[in-house]
């Protein structure tokens, strides 16, 4: 075997990886499929989150609106009350959430420090 075989061998090679690279590309595509909704992954999980912080913040605060106008013998006055408190506060959750401030103390700086360190690893 000469060089010059050996090369074009090494060009085939080349070829075949290339070619096969290509393939599982478009095969991960196809098992991926296209995303229906245009929304990142992630997305899904934090929609379900807001629906329900908003669901459980009126329907708690209307129950124990609902258990203290039994209590006290008012009647629509707690329900009425806590319903539009329990909205509030469902609202304000999702706020929180959605500005990154319902985290513990401290998460982004320690997470953001980590990805510092990384980006500080790759540098070098």
């Amino acid at each position: 075997m000469n060089d010059n075989e050996r090369h074009r061998g090494d060009e085939r090679l080349q070829d075949l990886d290339r070619r096969i690279d290509r393939m599982q590309e478009e095969r991960d595509e196809k098992t991926r499929g296209p995303d229906r909704h245009g929304l990142p992954a992630g997305v899904g999980a934090i929609l379900g989150r807001v629906a329900t912080e908003l669901v459980a913040g009126v329907i708690v605060g209307s129950f124990i609106g609902w258990v203290l106008d039994r209590w006290f013998g008012t009647s629509p006055l707690f329900l009425v009350l806590l319903f539009f408190l329990g909205a509030a506060a469902g609202m304000l959750n999702v706020w929180r959430m959605v500005s990154g401030r319902d985290m513990a103390v401290g998460y982004f700086d320690e997470h953001r420090r980590s990805a510092e360190q990384k980006d500080k690893q790759d540098g070098e």
